[in-house]
């Protein structure tokens, strides 16, 4: 069981097979389905933050590999769980490529409150320097 409640991590993804990027979005998508179902699964049985056990939730959203469908998703809000007492914070996987990435870095850093917590974004599919450049909460894996 989980004691600290969810981890909900948000992904846009291209998920149709006419997308530019479905092949590699699909590869990607399917390494984090089983990095989650690991880390849910016994004897793992989530991760740990603060000594309590956390699961992770795991939701995609259609981007068309549009950098506009990108933006729209992240600024309607790509919350999953926002109305859960077990959401726990703001975490996103971007898309496949450096330009979809893009588009998420200042909107993930967007608030000018230093007090405020950011939303960390792991940048699984991005390799320009432009998705990095002055963004403290973004990460590559490249």
């Amino acid at each position: 069981t989980f004691d600290g409640g969810i981890i909900s991590l948000s992904h846009p993804m291209s998920v149709k097979s006419a997308d530019t990027f479905f092949s590699t979005g699909h590869l990607q998508l399917s390494a984090i389905e089983m990095m989650i179902d690991e880390i849910n699964t016994s004897p793992r049985c989530g991760v740990t933050v603060g000594g309590k056990k956390h699961g992770i939730h795991l939701t995609t959203f259609g981007d068309d590999s549009s950098k506009d469908k990108v933006a729209a998703i992240v600024q309607n809000g790509m919350m999953p769980l926002a109305e859960s007492t077990e959401y726990v914070g703001s975490y996103w996987i971007g898309p496949y490529s450096s330009g979809l990435t893009g588009i998420m870095s200042p909107l993930a850093n967007s608030t000018n409150d230093p007090t405020a917590a950011k939303t960390i974004l792991v940048a699984g599919g991005a390799a320009s320097t432009s998705v990095f450049a002055g963004y403290p909460t973004i990460f590559g894996t490249f």
